[in-house]
């Protein structure tokens, strides 16, 4: 599936090995950027999802993501043939190669959307000139439990990120905070923490598994503000671990009208508890785990066991290999013996469903495991 993107002069494609981009005006925060002042330095974000259906959403922009009128915000919106999408004054066109579908190229702003824009600027003027909100004080400490920070900073200001640990495990929640001092008098148009995992094979950019938007504007910030806000983040079930494929971030960014934004990232380590109750099952059986391996973006594993000795010598067994895949709420594994002399490596499959395999004992996953190798190796 393929889906074609143009933003005034820029042109991008979206596909299985770039699902998705920003748009926006500055070209070294968006893949799709194009020069025009309505357009906010990161503007929108569009991707292409699994079940191949196309999505947009607003990322605070200070003029507005506009489809048929209508005034997107943080929440996605699925785009259709026929459609008008307007990122400000800048319209956007989408083209389904597939079946040939494509949204609107307008070649005027409609007076209707101008109304709407101009109405929309003049509400955030009279916001950004309001006085801070009481959330913004001096006064506030942070919790001492969230004792695993890191700060960025600019002239503008510094964007602080803090943690109650470093390490989290898949389909957890991440709470944290995010604490912005302001060191100048600026517009702040939004302040967004995003989860990010990067992947040796995959976007050199990563892939974005969570983002909140923490707090939307624009406000106007004066130099000494303290703002401190609590977020959280989603982790889906069947992640990639921390690996030396594989490392897992935290990104904050403060987006300030007409200068330059605050950024900060905060390393975390990933685990995966069925991924590692497999592992140690094999472990347990003095198979030594030689590597584990995820595709971008998780949900598939390959790993390599290597057996005792005994076995090795005895049965020419070379390798066990499990290839897991998270399939809903289940875990398919399929066990493959590498021996010597086989053309073809015998294999069984073996379905856990998920619920029960983490409420099972480790001895009960072991037990499983020793039936599904005994049922491969040959019979003395």
């Amino acid at each position: 599936m393929t889906v074609s993107l143009v933003l005034g002069g820029a042109q991008v494609r979206l596909d299985g090995q770039n699902p998705r981009i920003y748009a926006g005006r500055d070209p070294a925060a968006c893949q799709l950027a194009h020069q025009d002042p309505t357009l906010s330095r990161r503007h929108a974000e569009i991707w292409l999802a699994g079940d191949g259906q196309t999505y947009i959403r607003d990322l605070g922009s200070a003029n507005g993501t506009w489809v048929d009128g209508q005034a997107l915000g943080p929440d996605p919106m699925l785009l259709r043939n026929g459609q008008q999408v307007w990122l400000g004054h800048v319209p956007l066109g989408v083209t389904w190669p597939i079946n040939g579908g494509q949204t609107v190229m307008a070649q005027q702003v409609p007076a209707e959307l101008k109304a709407l824009i101009a109405a929309r600027q003049q509400k955030q003027a009279v916001a950004a000139a309001a006085p801070p909100a009481p959330s913004a004080s001096t006064s506030f400490m942070l919790p001492a439990e969230y004792a695993y920070r890191k700060q960025g900073s600019n002239d503008n200001g510094v964007l602080l990120l803090a943690l109650k640990q470093d390490t989290f495990w898949c389909g957890s929640s991440i709470d944290g905070y995010v604490e912005f001092t302001a060191t100048d008098n600026e517009t702040v148009a939004s302040i967004t923490v995003e989860l990010v995992e990067i992947h040796r094979r995959g976007s050199k950019e990563g892939h974005i598994w969570d983002r909140v938007l923490v707090r939307q504007g624009p406000w106007r910030a004066q130099n000494g503000d303290i703002l401190p806000l609590p977020f959280a983040l989603r982790v889906p079930a069947g992640t990639s671990m921390t690996s030396k494929d594989v490392s897992w971030e935290i990104r904050g960014m403060v987006d300030i009208n007409w200068a330059s934004d605050i950024e900060n990232t905060i390393s975390i380590t990933m685990r995966n508890q069925d991924i590692e109750r497999l592992r140690d099952g094999l472990g347990a059986m003095d198979y030594r785990v030689q590597d584990i391996e995820s595709v971008a973006g998780g949900q598939r594993f390959e790993g390599t066991f290597a057996p005792p000795a005994q076995l090795a010598r005895d049965m020419g067994v070379n390798s066990v290999k499990l290839e897991i895949e998270y399939l809903g709420a289940n875990l398919k594994v399929r066990m493959k013996l590498d021996r010597k002399g086989m053309h073809h490596d015998p294999a069984l499959d073996q379905v856990f469903e998920l619920g029960r395999l983490r409420a099972a004992s480790q001895p009960e996953v072991n037990a499983t495991l020793k039936s599904m190798l005994e049922a491969l190796l040959p019979k003395k």
